[in-house]
């Protein structure tokens, strides 16, 4: 058992095990997030709308992944978690691979509501495996490289999924993106050893037995500050969510540039400014807060703070060098919550809630943000759209509207206009964010003790 223990406290193991989780989360987020790369092509290809898209990458994901969460992270309390994630990475990446065989929205739904179950087995699984291989102090540091994941994962999806969709066709992208993912699992089943439960934690928090999922619950609500930067990130995710799902699709539009080059901006605006957002985020948020437990909530609350108005900023521009240039500087503020809640989550729960709390989490984040956000800012899209045409947009421009650029025309130029403006009103729900974090700052100190 000692050189077990020894084993899985050394650096150089420590370092791939989050090496590993980091790139199965890379893959997880391009298998899940290649739709909004391949938006346009899928639009013109099988005939859909905005909304229809907004769906596609929202609810019809994020339904059966919430549904699942919850079941699946009690069942992760107790039993070995590299083998439950190992079964969801099959089947999220089998599934993607099954999204290129789709011929029109119901098949294409269908094969998103399954990557969505697959997914569904890592976020609590892995949040408890990763409270276990590092200590207090060093969790939100470790968060904070995982999350990495959603920067790199966007770039690679954006501009892989893009570029094979010129070149070759999005049906082809599905395929390529899904993959990798079975080769991840194997590693992982092979490679990662089950820890010790509680290992860094008190002796009076760790248990033999998982608590009721009610005294999860309890625990959750009793600590405000908890709630409060759950629901600021949340509006946070719902926001960047929104807005990011439709960037290639606005950058075709709006500026008329080609699937390769859309794929590529929108890839590039998510990726180099997320991945310092986030990881200097989490940093910050962890040197801190071993000052003053309060820039938990301060640190990401600012960067919400600012996103608004940069957001509003980058829509206004005339250039894509310009739009892009704003976008990369919002990009730098607003992922900090990211960590910051992997954080607070690991600090405020015991050993055997983690699980069943970052399912809560999950839960939260899909059904508001990825659920909710390219939802509303599809449906805003198509709703601008009809009233900056001059006519009936739906007669005027059915079968012409998905294909037409800024410059091909009134129909491309509404549609174009119409997202531009879904995404400048879409994004004042960060101001929204950053008072829930102004809120759990008032309390964070005494929840976190």
């Amino acid at each position: 058992m000692k050189p077990i223990l020894e084993l899985m406290q050394s650096r150089l193991y420590r370092g791939w095990v989050l090496t590993l989780f980091l790139l199965i989360a890379m893959f997880g987020f391009i298998d899940r997030q290649i739709i909004s790369a391949l938006g346009q092509p899928i639009k013109q290809d099988l005939g859909l709308t905005d909304a229809q898209l907004g769906l596609l990458g929202g609810l019809v994901f994020a339904l059966l992944h919430s549904v699942l969460t919850i079941p699946i992270a009690r069942i992760a309390e107790k039993r070995r978690r590299v083998t439950i994630i190992a079964i969801g990475v099959f089947m999220w990446s089998i599934a993607t691979v099954l999204c290129g065989a789709a011929w029109g929205f119901v098949q294409l739904a269908v094969a998103r509501m399954a990557v969505g179950a697959g997914e569904a087995t890592s976020q609590p699984a892995t949040s408890s495996l990763i409270a276990d291989y590092y200590p207090r102090d060093r969790r939100t540091s470790a968060s904070a490289i995982l999350v990495l994941a959603v920067p790199l994962g966007a770039l690679i999806g954006a501009a892989g999924g893009g570029y094979i969709a010129q070149h070759a066709d999005w049906r082809m992208a599905f395929v390529i993106a899904g993959a990798p993912g079975v080769l991840l699992g194997l590693l992982l089943a092979l490679t990662i050893r089950e820890p010790i439960r509680g290992h860094y934690d008190p002796p009076a928090e760790t248990g033999d037995n998982a608590p009721p999922f009610l005294a999860v619950l309890r625990r959750m609500v009793q600590r405000r500050a908890f709630l409060h930067v759950l629901a600021g990130s949340a509006v946070a995710s719902m926001g960047g969510f929104g807005i990011n799902y439709f960037l290639a699709p606005y950058f075709f539009r709006r500026f008329g540039l080609d699937f390769a080059e859309s794929g590529l901006m929108s890839g590039l605006i998510s990726a180099i400014p997320g991945s310092i957002s986030m990881l200097g985020g989490g940093l910050l948020a962890d040197f801190l807060g071993r000052r003053d437990a309060r820039y938990y909530a301060w640190v990401p609350g600012l960067g919400a703070l600012l996103a608004a108005p940069f957001y509003m900023l980058s829509f206004m521009q005339g250039g894509w060098p310009a739009a892009m240039a704003v976008l990369m500087l919002t990009g730098l503020v607003q992922y900090a919550y990211l960590p910051a809640l992997a954080g607070v989550t690991a600090n405020t729960m015991q050993p055997r809630m983690r699980a069943s709390a970052a399912a809560v989490v999950g839960i939260t984040t899909n059904l508001v943000g990825a659920g909710l956000g390219p939802l509303i800012v599809g449906s805003l899209s198509d709703t601008f759209t009809k009233r900056a045409f001059a006519g009936d947009f739906d007669i005027a421009c059915a079968g012409a509207r998905a294909a037409e650029t800024a410059s091909a025309g009134a129909c491309g130029q509404a549609s174009a206009q119409g997202l531009q403006y879904a995404c400048m009103a879409f994004a004042a729900v960060y101001l929204w964010a950053a008072v829930h974090f102004w809120l759990a700052a008032r309390t964070i100190k005494r929840d976190m003790s």
